[in-house]
């Protein structure tokens, strides 16, 4: 065909495209399966997790996944399709078969985007997730307990208007329940129904095998654009249910709950994240009693697939003087992007035989475009090529941080900081959980570190269709202007601009959260979860105690509590490694072999008798503002102490006094990191940076690149760790 006729069929096939793809979908939904069904399987699960856990002062540990999304998130069913490395779609039954055969969890959630969940996909997942705990409770030695939960997934570009994503998680599954989830006004997640019909069909070119999957995805799209958005300003139960609820501010999402007034737990997560983020984000414009509900908002997720947003820093993308932005000097640990990008126009110009006080000029005038093109200055670039970025933005020295970090927007930062203007919400107080996020419904993807395209959302393959690296020369052709930036059509977007290709460095198989339960029901892990008596996890299920043990009342503390004292306190550390994995999955014969080969890969959790080795315990210490301005970065103490732990796969076991706790009159908050031996995990090195003698990084080798750390794991050492929840512990001598 030559160039011509593929013009004529192109410019054809674009014009007749929406009459196409409604009939050709029409036909799929009509005549073929529904894309999002699926049966939850009535076999026996071989055991949960929890069966080989020690109990503790009557109590289990019992591990779990509140962040978990099925392909009725419009993002996670975009990920499904095959050009986008894709297998499929991924029901709510997926989600109870894998936590219940392939992860062995002994609880989960479903948190799909509320935002476009319609009112039949919201209540299938209410029906499947009763189905998947009344099938668990018929065969199972152990019942799996489900939660229904939904994502509230809320973005700005303006840091005073930006709230972040929390999840809802709801305590019962049956009864009155939600007539509808809640989404958000302002969301990146809206960008998905932008889908230009000529990518879809781009896709169906190179990938005509899958079709059905592409017209599924634009048929969703039909659907959603003709619901109604519910009406302001009416009670949550005489809305009709079809309409799409959205608010604007955490506080209506908090009114809107306490008109349903059923138990609900609102988790903030991801805070840290630069691609969902502005660079200058922080826990300061929710500081209030409107947009901090603290008998909702207990819990915080640390950790999960997309990185750990647990550590401050105290470098900012830029500073600001008078509300002026400029672009600040790189340190050891932090490289701006607003510097790199002087550094890559100054090579460039240097590559072009430039002088030097030339180059010198170029590389100001990058730096200065890209600070007032904030937060699109990435574009003021030409030609742009991720690999020249090399390790700008990024935290240096961060446990697998999450991507472009924030560290205004870090859960260090928020306990550090006091409200000395609202009597009703005087701090934040978190509890620490760990979830997956994964998109491909495999609550506790972590279990083991394999099949990175599987098991986490880092996709990306250099070989693949979807790239924005371009293997054009680079030249110091195309001066970034500012001007080029066109903010006000740009700022409509509510993101910023794509990095998949760097993105993929930074995704991981996700985290888990560990509640201390009474009995494994869901009413005791709703107390637990409740209480704070929970801690996180990179993955691997660590055990972990963390206690205060003289206290007056001769009632040991455990994590999470929040109490006086007149004494110093003495505080106790219990530790256990994580079991080590035999390959496989260890079934009998008539098992189900679909699931294993679909869902599970072959790899199902199989622990070992042996554990791995706890080597160190830390400890952190908070000390909270105590006037309003008080720097942050001399209240945390991070590690304040460190344990080095005996080799032993019993564990570890540490007490210490803060023997300083009286004489400081104020509120001290403490937690404990549990760190294990070195193991391998998919992403662990990040960027895999080049450097050279003096430990500048001079070349990234991207996961997923060929030419980088190839489309393999992208396996690395990590030491992988327990976070326990803090303990707030306020001087009897203080009366705030």
């Amino acid at each position: 065909m030559n160039l011509y006729l593929k013009r004529t069929f192109i410019g054809l096939l674009v014009l007749i495209s929406p009459f196409l793809f409604l009939l050709i979908s029409l036909f799929f939904n009509w005549f073929g399966k529904h894309p999002d069904s699926g049966n939850i399987d009535n076999q026996s699960a071989p055991f949960h997790s929890s069966q080989n856990i020690e109990v503790s002062d009557e109590k289990r540990i019992l591990f779990g996944d509140l962040h978990v999304h099925t392909t009725y998130s419009l993002d996670a069913f975009l990920g499904s399709l095959p050009i986008l490395e894709g297998e499929g779609v991924h029901p709510v039954a997926d989600a109870c078969n894998f936590s219940r055969f392939c992860a062995n969890l002994d609880f989960f959630s479903v948190t799909d985007h509320a935002e476009f969940l319609t009112r039949r996909e919201w209540e299938d997942t209410i029906e499947s997730l009763q189905s998947c705990s009344r099938i668990s409770k018929n065969n199972d030695a152990e019942e799996i307990v489900p939660f229904l939960g939904w994502e509230w997934t809320q973005t700005s570009l303006d840091p005073s208007k930006h709230y972040g994503h929390k999840n809802i998680i709801l305590r019962p599954l049956d009864g009155e329940l939600p007539a509808r989830p809640i989404g958000a006004l302002e969301s990146s997640y809206l960008n998905f129904m932008d889908t230009p019909f000529v990518y879809i069909y781009g896709a169906l070119i190179y990938d005509y095998n899958n079709m059905s999957d592409y017209f599924n995805w634009r048929h969703r799209n039909i659907v959603i654009q003709d619901i109604e958005i519910c009406e302001k300003d009416v009670s949550v139960r005489d809305l009709p249910k079809d309409c799409l609820e959205r608010v604007e501010k955490p506080s209506e999402l908090f009114s809107k709950l306490d008109e349903w007034d059923i138990d609900s737990l609102v988790i903030p997560h991801g805070t840290s994240w630069g691609n969902t983020s502005p660079p200058m984000a922080s826990w300061e414009n929710q500081f209030d009693s409107s947009n901090h509900d603290q008998k909702y908002q207990k819990l915080i997720e640390l950790y999960s697939g997309h990185g750990n947003t647990e550590e401050y820093r105290p470098w900012r993308s830029f500073n600001i003087d008078k509300e002026v932005y400029s672009c600040p000097q790189p340190s050891l640990d932090f490289v701006p992007y607003c510097f790199q990008a002087g550094e890559i126009i100054k090579e460039r110009c240097r590559v072009s035989a430039g002088s030097s006080s030339e180059c010198d000029s170029r590389a100001k005038l990058a730096r200065e475009s890209y600070v007032s093109s904030n937060p699109f200055g990435i574009l003021t670039v030409p030609k742009y090529n991720p690999k020249e970025w090399l390790d700008s933005g990024q935290c240096l020295d961060c446990f697998l941080p999450a991507f472009d970090y924030r560290p205004g927007s870090s859960i260090q930062y928020a306990l550090a900081l006091r409200n000395f203007d609202d009597d009703k919400t005087e701090a934040y107080r978190f509890g620490f959980i760990g979830s997956s996020d994964n998109h491909g419904a495999r609550p506790g993807s972590g279990y083991k570190e394999i099949d990175r395209i599987i098991n986490s959302d880092s996709k990306y393959k250099s070989s693949g269709p979807l790239t924005t690296n371009s293997d054009e020369e680079e030249s110091f052709s195309g001066i970034p202007k500012t001007e080029e930036v066109n903010l006000e059509e740009l700022m409509k977007t509510r993101t910023g601009p794509p990095q998949l290709e760097r993105i993929s460095s930074f995704l991981y198989t996700g985290g888990l959260v560990a509640t201390h339960s009474v009995s494994k029901d869901r009413n005791s892990i709703w107390d637990s979860l409740n209480n704070r008596e929970v801690y996180a996890t990179s993955g691997e299920r660590i055990l972990l105690w963390f206690d205060v043990i003289n206290h007056p009342s001769k009632q040991i503390k455990p994590m999470g509590s929040e109490f006086k004292m007149e004494i110093n306190p003495k505080f106790r550390v219990r530790a256990v490694g994580s079991q080590k994995q035999l390959p496989g999955c260890n079934v009998g014969e008539e098992f189900n072999r679909e699931i294993l080969d679909r869902l599970c890969k072959g790899e199902c959790f199989n622990p070992s008798d042996e554990r791995k080795i706890i080597s160190r315990i830390e400890v952190v210490r908070i000390r909270p503002q105590a006037y309003s301005g008080e720097p942050i970065e001399n209240l945390i103490e991070d590690p304040w102490k460190v344990f080095d732990c005996e080799v032993s796969s019993e564990g570890c076991e540490v007490e210490f006094t803060d023997e300083n706790f009286t004489d400081a009159n104020r509120e001290i908050i403490y937690y404990v990191r549990a760190i294990q031996e070195p193991s391998f995990a998919i992403n662990a090195s990040n960027l895999n940076c080049d450097r050279d003698d003096s430990g500048k990084c001079i070349k990234v080798n991207l996961c997923g690149d060929i030419d980088g750390q190839g489309e393999g794991d992208c396996l690395s050492q990590v030491e992988e760790r327990a976070w326990s929840s803090p303990v707030f512990i306020k001087s009897a001598a203080d009366q705030t």
